[in-house]
């Protein structure tokens, strides 16, 4: 008899210390394409310059009560620079830029993710502190987003972070100076996904 309420006993305590499954397993989204849309400002002769990344694809682990196993990797694809200057997306796909045929993606990785106080219109803000690539270059960017909605089903964010664009080497030769192109640009985003399983 004691024999079996040894093993019992030994069986709960197993059971105890395995992780709930719930606790441990981190969402995992797919973006909606049609609903997201990477955009970027820059600024040429004091005035703005934008354009926008069509092609875009995510790695995303997400859950908001879980930021300390959260991940994501976003892959853009550089040949899918879009504006409706014609001038610029020749331009900025050239070697002296972006070199699209050498280095076709831009890759931002983050694991460290925080919440911090609200904005103006009281949603929670989160800070996304990763890095991005860019023709090969690594550099630490801290993204700032907001959920406009989160659910189970669904979720949809919208953030920005700015970078310097010669950290990066987008602006070669001449253009590598900020008297003609300013070295500040502002990167801003909205994603929209849905539970890829």
């Amino acid at each position: 008899m004691s024999k079996f309420n040894f093993r019992n006993m030994s069986l709960v305590l197993a059971i105890m210390t395995i992780p709930s499954v719930a606790e441990a397993m981190v969402p995992s989204w797919k973006i909606v394409s049609q609903d997201s849309e990477i955009t970027f400002t820059a600024t040429q002769n004091k005035a703005p310059v934008k354009g926008n990344f069509k092609t875009f694809t995510g790695e995303i682990n997400f859950d908001r009560e879980q930021l300390d196993k959260s991940h994501v990797k976003i892959v853009i694809d550089i040949d899918s620079l879009s504006s409706s200057n014609s001038d610029i997306i020749r331009t900025l796909l050239t070697p002296d830029w972006f070199d699209g045929k050498k280095f076709p993606h831009a890759v931002f990785t983050a694991s460290d993710f925080v919440k911090g106080g609200k904005n103006k219109m009281g949603e929670d803000v989160y800070q996304a502190k990763g890095k991005l690539t860019i023709r090969d270059k690594t550099n630490p960017v801290t993204v700032s987003f907001v959920f406009k909605e989160y659910s189970p089903t669904k979720a949809q964010a919208s953030g920005s972070t700015s970078i310097k664009r010669t950290e990066f080497g987008v602006g070669q030769g001449e253009w590598s100076s900020s008297a003609v192109v300013e070295d500040g640009v502002q990167i801003d985003f909205k994603l929209t996904a849905t539970p890829s399983k």
